[in-house]
């Protein structure tokens, strides 16, 4: 008959029911322990691939091709440099640094000119009886 005054039904029904918390637990402490494998896997993949990259990037740096082509780069940049002076030379066009510094001393004049005018007011003013 009914143990503890429940029906056959009830009894299976409970007791599927603390079979399905149980399991559920155990899918969730699973879930953690791999979501944790994953992490930690994760981290040390990218710490490997940074290690690996550093060499890489450090074989490439000593190849001469690689050596040889920065040397090409550079000279072709500072060719490009003299070239483009040459021509705001020719044209008398400024570059950016004769700006900047022009730019730089007028801001310096305008502080001065601007201290100097506070200087000159309270002596233009008349003396107040």
């Amino acid at each position: 008959m009914a143990q503890n005054g429940k029906n056959p039904v009830e009894n299976a029904l409970s007791g599927l029911e603390k079979e399905f918390d149980k399991v559920r637990k155990q899918i969730e402490t699973r879930t953690r322990d791999i979501e944790k494998r994953l992490s930690k896997g994760r981290k040390q993949i990218e710490t490997r691939s940074r290690k690996q990259l550093r060499s890489i990037a450090s074989e490439v740096r000593k190849n001469p091709v690689v050596k040889r082509a920065e040397a090409l780069r550079k000279d072709a940049e500072k060719q490009l440099e003299t070239g483009v002076e040459n021509v705001l030379g020719f044209f008398q066009i400024a570059s950016k640094s004769d700006v900047d510094d022009i730019d730089r001393k007028l801001k310096s004049l305008g502080k001065k000119l601007s201290s100097l005018e506070k200087d000159e007011i309270p002596r233009r003013r008349p003396a107040q009886i």
